[in-house]
């Protein structure tokens, strides 16, 4: 994924003050990264869009309130994630979605190159990872994009979802045993 550009101090006065085009601004420098981030959170949905149009209303409402105690990136991460997984909790309640459909991510295959998939009928190992990545809760989903799709550190991802580096840790690690399980189930 691309990296984030923070917008400048003046576009983000621009913007608490009214001004449509520096919003519009933040919206074309933000939109392919939020909705990047959005599939890797969600999954195949077709509510992406929406998804998309939640997070920059949210922010063009939230907008004002921004302090500027962490970066705007930071800031931006918690309300992309705050909207996906609000949205994924409310799948899951309903039951409208398969685990399988939850995620459907293009990466992650580092973790399982060094298994020898031979399963009745030869599954892709993107819809294998994407499977067991699906059966990972948001808790441990969120930090696992963030690290491997945003490349973003220990520190980073702690800011953003405000806990403890250690609990980021334990939850990348936990998420990266679930997918080895996963995986080595599927193997046998």
């Amino acid at each position: 994924m691309k990296t984030l550009i923070e917008p400048s101090k003046e576009v983000l006065e621009e913007c608490k003050n009214g001004n449509q085009q520096a919003f519009k601004e933040i919206f074309y420098n933000y939109r392919s990264y939020a909705y990047n981030l959005i599939y890797k959170i969600t999954g195949k949905t077709s509510d992406q869009e929406d998804l998309l149009q939640e997070i920059f209303f949210q922010i063009y409402l939230s907008l004002k309130t921004f302090r500027g105690d962490s970066s705007f990136s930071t800031w931006f991460h918690r309300i992309v994630i705050n909207v996906c997984t609000g949205h994924w909790r409310y799948q899951q309640a309903k039951k409208r979605i398969s685990v399988e459909d939850t995620v459907d991510y293009d990466s992650v295959e580092h973790i399982a190159s060094n298994h020898n998939f031979q399963t009745g009928h030869q599954m892709e190992l993107k819809e294998i990872v994407g499977k067991a990545i699906g059966t990972l809760n948001e808790k441990m989903r969120v930090p696992l994009v963030l690290n491997v799709y945003s490349d973003m550190d220990l520190s980073e991802i702690a800011e953003i979802l405000d806990v403890p580096e250690g609990t980021v840790k334990s939850r990348l690690f936990a998420a990266r045993m679930k997918i080895k399980e996963y995986l080595d189930a599927v193997e046998k």
